[in-house]
């Protein structure tokens, strides 16, 4: 167990954290490959606003059928398919909903110089800043609707600058606050998180340039994004402690 992973849950509910957090994900996983689907001219996913903070947003578009499987017992098998909210079981993928803010920069970290760190982009406690709906049937359990909703309270973005070939990481971690799944596996107030892979098409020449800081002046632009990754529940804060040291209690015998 990484000191990151220690510091990711224990930053559910303090101020902002410097990345990576790497969250340990460990059961009630869903899979997902965000983007915006709007017709002839979908909208941007990532927005840089000048001296405001960044954006990162994945709007509900029931069409998308972005949202995968769900894993209960993840990282073991098996998969259920995530099926439309509205179609029902026959029609392929749920819908992946996602707001977060980049404010600040703490890089370089190693090699990687770009490193930006945020929060959701719905700041009232609470309010759901990941959400997933869709349709989802479990043995005897058939769930149609919103299926989880995460609070997340520190959000990640970190990779190379000038690259546009580079993919990049998000993560973030917060607290379950809703969802037909979570309230069916008593998840509400417990520790979840997300963690992916950042795609950016086409950015502009000098795309996020080392040590870039979302609140520094510049222009305002908009990119395309696609966002594959995960959402799910993690250890409590106490128990990945006692992982932590117990680990290191190991190494010292």
């Amino acid at each position: 167990m990484t000191r990151w992973a220690i510091l990711a849950a224990l930053g559910v509910s303090s101020v902002a954290l410097a990345g990576p957090l790497l969250p340990n994900i460990l059961g009630n996983n869903f899979t997902f490959d965000g983007y915006n689907n709007g017709g002839a001219a979908p909208p941007f996913e990532y927005q840089t606003n000048g001296t405001q903070p960044d954006t990162l947003i994945y709007q509900r578009n029931i069409g998308d059928h972005e949202v995968l499987a769900y894993h209960p017992n993840w990282p073991a098998p098996p998969p259920y398919p995530i099926w439309d909210e509205v179609g029902g079981v026959g029609t392929f993928g749920g819908d992946f909903v996602l707001a977060v803010q980049f404010t600040g920069q703490d890089g370089p970290i190693g090699s990687l110089d770009v490193s930006l760190t945020g929060t959701g982009l719905n700041t009232a406690p609470g309010a759901a800043d990941l959400m997933i709906y869709g349709t989802l049937v479990v043995g005897a359990n058939t769930w149609q609707g919103l299926l989880w909703a995460l609070d997340l309270t520190n959000v990640v973005l970190y990779g190379r600058s000038n690259n546009p070939e580079d993919t990049y990481i998000v993560e973030g971690v917060g607290t379950i606050v809703g969802g037909l799944v979570a309230q069916a596996n008593s998840l509400i107030g417990t520790p979840g998180a997300m963690r992916g892979h950042l795609s950016f098409q086409a950015p502009p020449n000098g795309w996020l340039p080392p040590l870039y800081d979302p609140l520094s002046a510049s222009p305002v632009t908009a990119v395309r994004a696609g966002y594959a990754g995960g959402t799910g529940a993690i250890p409590e804060p106490a128990s990945l402690i006692l992982i932590g040291l117990g680990a290191l209690l190991v190494r010292r015998r």
